[in-house]
């Protein structure tokens, strides 16, 4: 579930100075700094697995983590590594890397632990490897609970994990940020930006080591995104405002009083928290930057009242008439008023023509009248050729519920193309379903073989060999019996 506000448009008189500068600072750290994480961590998984050293570290460590509680508060991955120890010890060679303790442990109870004939190239070795461990950014700059320090509780917030992880924060605090800038003022959005994001470091710590769990490092802007999204709904208190959401299949914007979505962020970082064992997404950072945000806002707001921009937060935002229509349409459907549904859609699409929004509602009202035209609107919906991550999105929830029969009625070429859209989306798993389904039915289409290819090179990207070869040998296969 995504909640979004969306109240301001972006004024150029008001320049988000600051939310600029915080983006390229992000993106400039992950392009120049963060780039070599990657070698650095496989020259030392290289070195560890040419010298084997997991055929006895493994049963090192597994002692070591029992011993001293480390993982009370999350029993089941312990019994994961022992599972996967007694498989190959080598499986568990990635967390023993990344273990910031086990390594003095290590060193202490060597005797018990190293065989003899390996100690001399241990001793040689092993220091190498982890210096490429601890070189790597988010060992070295990130929060890790057991080890945190005023350094990491503020470097933490400019390293992320990935490009999709920048990308997605950064998006989230250019559509939060330029508001909350607007109104509080470059210097004071930045303070308390950074401020939002020492109290998600703060809360995160505390619960991690309270559950004994504080071995994960944790990066990325999102605690500190947080506190913005909180400031946001606290500046406009108990004004209505407007709200993008994207719920399941369901897309749209709604009005509701800013201060009651803030508790409701709040307990859903919490449910997933607690329900979510094995999420990397670390929940109570968002909480601690919520909560950090809304207490800050509130006491500028009664301390320096003056430094609010009321004027800014009063001025009326025009609405969109084409997005309050679909809106309508889509209150009407959440209220099963499907009829009244549909002669909404008819009026909007009088009044503002067809799109990819009203036909995708089209749909769905069909296959609840289990309308003829239904599968023909499906395939014409598929067909549709866009880089829109939304359109993809809904393209793949028809998919998904067509049944069996229905896809077979989809030609070849049309199916391709949609998986390749998928593989660009990174929906990796459908893209590969709709090949296996082609392959295994001996399409002759000529884009079949792109297809396997691509997937072959998605996979080795991946690091997936398995995968990888799976499909070459599939391209291999397809390529003959085109001959």
């Amino acid at each position: 579930m995504i909640i979004i506000p969306t109240e301001k448009r972006i004024d150029w008189r008001r320049p988000p100075i600051a939310v600029v500068t915080l983006i390229l600072i992000n993106i400039a750290i992950f392009s120049f700094y963060q780039n070599s994480d990657l070698s650095k961590y496989q020259r030392a998984i290289e070195m560890y697995d040419k010298h084997e050293f997991a055929d006895f570290e493994a049963e090192a460590y597994l002692n070591y983590r029992k011993q001293n509680g480390i993982l009370q508060g999350n029993p089941e991955l312990y019994e994961s590594l022992v599972a996967s120890y007694e498989t190959d010890p080598s499986a568990i060679s990635q967390n023993i890397l990344l273990d910031r303790d086990f390594l003095a442990y290590l060193e202490k109870q060597q005797t018990n632990w190293i065989p003899e004939e390996k100690r001399g190239i241990w001793a040689q070795v092993r220091p190498n490897i982890e210096h490429n461990i601890a070189a790597i950014s988010s060992v070295k700059l990130g929060l890790i609970p057991q080890h945190g320090s005023l350094i990491t509780l503020f470097s933490h917030q400019f390293l992320h994990g990935d490009i999709f992880h920048l990308l997605g924060n950064m998006l989230f605090l250019f559509i939060c940020g330029f508001a909350v800038e607007a109104a509080l003022g470059s210097l004071r959005f930045s303070a308390l930006y950074i401020a939002s994001g020492l109290g998600a470091g703060l809360l995160y710590s505390a619960i991690e080591l309270a559950s004994s769990r504080g071995g994960v490092p944790l990066v990325g802007a999102s605690g500190a995104i947080s506190g913005v999204m909180a400031m946001y709904l606290m500046l406009f208190k108990l004004r209505k405002i407007e709200f993008f959401y994207w719920l399941f299949i369901f897309v749209g914007y709604f009005r509701a009083a800013a201060l009651y979505i803030l508790p409701l962020y709040i307990a859903k970082e919490v449910v997933l928290y607690f329900s979510s064992d094995d999420s990397q997404v670390a929940y109570m950072a968002h909480t601690g930057g919520f909560l950090t945000g809304a207490v800050l806002l509130a006491l500028l707001q009664w301390l320096l009242p003056e430094s609010v921009d009321e004027e800014f937060i009063e001025e009326d935002q025009a609405v969109d008439p084409r997005r309050e229509s679909l809106q309508n349409i889509l209150q009407k459907i959440e209220l099963v008023q499907f009829k009244s549904a549909q002669q909404l859609l008819n009026q909007h699409r009088q009044e503002h023509g067809h799109c990819a929004e009203s036909d995708f509602i089209a749909i769905n009202l069909m296959a609840l009248k289990k309308d003829g035209q239904w599968l023909k609107a499906n395939i014409q919906y598929l067909q549709r050729s866009s880089r829109d991550q939304e359109l993809l999105a809904r393209q793949l929830t028809l998919w998904q519920r067509l049944p069996a029969e229905g896809r077979e009625k989809i030609d070849h070429l049309t199916r391709c193309q949609f998986a390749m859209r998928l593989l660009d989306g990174e929906k990796q798993e459908a893209a590969e379903a709709i090949a296996i389904e082609l392959f295994k039915a001996d399409s002759k289409e000529a884009m079949l073989p792109k297809l396997l290819g691509q997937l072959a090179v998605f996979y080795k990207q991946l690091e997936n060999p398995g995968k990888a070869q799976q499909f070459e040998q599939a391209l291999e296969l397809q390529l003959q019996k085109s001959l």
